[in-house]
């Protein structure tokens, strides 16, 4: 009888610990929603001369480590169709590392040079698009703004663009963020495995940034614009979902692995996550969601399959679909900013960390369960996951586990008692949380 009434009890908290722990924080998903504002260029023959100097700023060849061979992110500018907006795409690079100490009243921001493209005329939807593929591939480039100047005839197209900082502020804080980089690879060692350094930064950044639960979600102009960049999320230490996904891409590009930045919806509001490449697999990422207080959801967005990640995230449209209108945002609420021009297929499940980091169950006798499960008891752990095995029923395993006879997983804690001394787990007072889209299950654990 006393085994069934602490079963009973259990049956009460489990049922509580369902309804209040399996909910996800959906404030969690600002992404910087600010349509390019385009001035024209209204007589190309003017340049700017000696009258606006432009102070060269470095290129950024540290933000990689020395221990391993980078893979700066290029999949966006692959994507680019045409020949003009390739080459446009490089020119527009090397121009961003020059900005004009003089403050343009018209744009409202510091000019960068006028770059001209003779011999190919291109819409301002292909110059935006070619501008998305750059911020796609480039986190560490964080100080243009959303205004560009636009000019094209059937001969040649100008593009100039602005920074939202001047060049000391330029300069001063790609210091600190590749300073805070520089310190952060300092502590990776060589020979880390792909996935190994994916989850070397994955705790970093989870361990050291915040998310700014204060953040305007219905006017980001009101908010902070070093929140959605790898400046809030490395140095400031406050962002947003966007300065997660690219910090995340930043380092782990650096660290040789390849990472994109996948743009999309979640509980109806934009949002922001990754996808990384680990061992020729594609595999996604929202490390956004898995930074919450709750270190039992500390992985729950690790390395899922793209039908897993589709589960509660839908990806915004691929460029190649919209029209110049939606492009250039005048239509659907759409806009350059929020398409993607690049999303892998991922179908391997054996990434995720509860995959490759927990025990799995395969039958109900549970051996590796059950001496993982010993192992956390004797470390008085609070949290113990493990993974249902593939071959096991989700559903009517949890279902068996848990809730009807013959309730095994209250076997196995009565087994895993019998060898501790000085306590025991409390077998009336667990609670446990179904995770369908790892094919987990979380139990919290308490003692007397």
């Amino acid at each position: 009888m006393k085994k069934l009434l602490f079963r009973a009890l259990s049956l009460l908290l489990v049922a509580l610990m369902t309804l209040s722990l399996c909910s996800c924080e959906r404030i969690r998903q600002a992404v910087h929603r600010t349509l390019m504002k385009t001035l024209s260029i209204k007589d190309p023959d003017i340049k700017d001369g000696d009258n606006n100097p432009y102070l060269n700023i470095e290129p950024d060849p540290s933000t990689y480590n020395e221990g391993y061979e980078a893979v700066p992110s290029r999949y966006s500018y692959q994507a680019l169709p045409l020949e003009g907006e390739q080459k446009l795409y490089g020119i527009l690079i090397d121009s961003f590392y020059e900005v004009s100490p003089r403050y343009s009243e018209e744009a409202q921001k510091y000019p960068m040079p006028e770059i001209r493209l003779d011999g190919y005329s291109l819409t301002e939807a292909q110059v935006r698009t070619t501008l998305k593929a750059i911020s796609d591939d480039c986190p560490e480039i964080f100080w243009i703004s959303n205004t560009i100047g636009y000019y094209a005839n059937d001969e040649m197209t100008i593009v100039q663009g602005y920074s939202r900082l001047s060049p000391d502020e330029v300069t001063d804080k790609l210091g600190k963020v590749r300073q805070a980089a520089g310190e952060f690879y300092a502590t990776v060692p060589d020979g880390l495995s792909e996935y190994q350094r994916e989850l070397r930064v994955h705790d970093y950044l989870a361990g050291i940034a915040a998310y700014d639960t204060n953040v305007d979600v219905e006017n980001t102009d009101n908010n902070d614009p070093e929140l959605y960049t790898v400046y809030g999320a490395l140095v400031n230490k406050l962002t947003v979902c966007e300065g997660y996904a690219r910090a995340f891409q930043m380092l782990l590009n650096g660290l040789g692995v390849d990472c994109v930045n996948i743009i999309g919806r979640s509980s109806d509001e934009l949002h922001m996550w990754n996808s990384v490449k680990l061992d020729d697999k594609w595999y996604m990422v929202d490390l956004t969601w898995d930074d919450r207080e709750e270190s039992y959801s500390r992985y729950c967005y690790f390395n899922l399959t793209s039908e897993q990640m589709a589960l509660d995230h839908e990806d915004a449209p691929m460029f190649t679909s919209l029209d110049d209108s939606q492009i250039n945002g005048e239509v659907d609420d759409i806009g350059a900013d929020v398409m993607n021009m690049f999303i892998p297929e991922c179908v391997d499940p054996t990434m995720s960390w509860f995959y490759r980091e927990t025990p799995h169950l395969d039958d109900f006798d549970g051996v590796d369960v059950k001496n993982a499960l010993l192992a956390a008891a004797k470390n008085s752990e609070q949290y113990f996951a493990f993974y249902i095995g593939d071959g096991m029923d989700l559903e009517d395993t949890v279902r068996q586990l848990f809730k009807e006879s013959p309730q095994y997983f209250f076997d196995y804690v009565i087994s895993v008692n019998g060898y501790l001394e000085d306590y025991s787990i409390d077998e009336s007072n667990i609670g446990y949380i179904t995770m369908p889209t790892n094919r987990a299950v979380t139990v919290e654990l308490q003692y007397y």
